[in-house]
């Protein structure tokens, strides 16, 4: 038999996917996947590609504008567009198989099947990143906490630059993430839900943690130290 997928009819029927990606192995066949996996990839890139052409992640060539060193900005605008678009790349093949790999290890669940979730994950934080990047746009500038997130209230709470960048993690989409892996996980769970939850939100808050501790390195000071720029 054949499974016709459609993203928003597929996402609001989770037990029909859930069944027939269960089977899959067997007589059932999820039409129509493919072409919506590279849509999202290439939308994906695209954004990321867009956002660096703004300018957003390359504050820190504004010092060779000021000193009037034009051939050196346009060369590095160009290779930050370039490492934008590779960004995107690892933005999605972390998100579609490291974070199902995770889960299917956690689970004991199908990794062919949790990474087909995962375009729905994709999906949600990346309209959360469009949103907030309209919002940059429109404003003229930019921030590193996401008002979509827990951040800004964490700044009203404490200083520390770690506990905010955590909490800057935990956002709309962060929700929206749990909600669908749950959705569709718990399909193909007859006892222990409660422990699968448990899972899913442990996945998140360990990489909002690990996310948050590489927030606070110099990362650019210790690389520059390195190749001896």
């Amino acid at each position: 038999m054949d499974y016709q997928f459609r993203f928003w009819h597929s996402l609001l029927n989770p037990s029909k996917l859930a069944f027939a990606l269960d089977n899959q192995e067997q007589d059932y066949h999820i039409k129509g996947y493919r072409y919506r996996f590279y849509v999202l990839l290439g939308l994906t890139v695209l954004f990321f590609v867009v956002r660096g052409i703004w300018g957003m992640g390359t504050e820190n060539l504004t010092h060779l504008f000021a000193a009037n060193l034009e051939e050196e900005y346009i060369v590095s605008r160009y290779l930050s567009v370039i490492g934008a678009a590779i960004k995107g790349l690892l933005f999605f093949v972390f998100h579609y198989y490291f974070i199902s790999l995770c889960l299917s290890i956690l689970t004991d669940h199908s990794f062919k099947a949790i990474s087909k979730i995962q375009l729905f994950v994709i999906a949600s934080i990346l309209v959360e990143k469009v949103i907030v990047f309209l919002v940059f746009s429109m404003s003229g500038f930019t921030t590193a906490i996401s008002f979509l997130s827990l951040g800004p209230v964490s700044t009203y709470l404490t200083d520390d630059s770690f506990v905010i960048f955590f909490f800057n993690q935990l956002t709309i989409a962060t929700a929206a993430t749990i909600f669908i892996q749950y959705i569709f996980l718990s399909k193909w769970e007859e006892d222990g839900k409660g422990l699968l939850l448990a899972k899913i939100i442990a996945v998140q808050i360990f990489f909002a943690l690990v996310t948050a501790a590489i927030s606070i390195l110099p990362l650019y000071d210790y690389i520059s130290k390195v190749v001896g720029l």
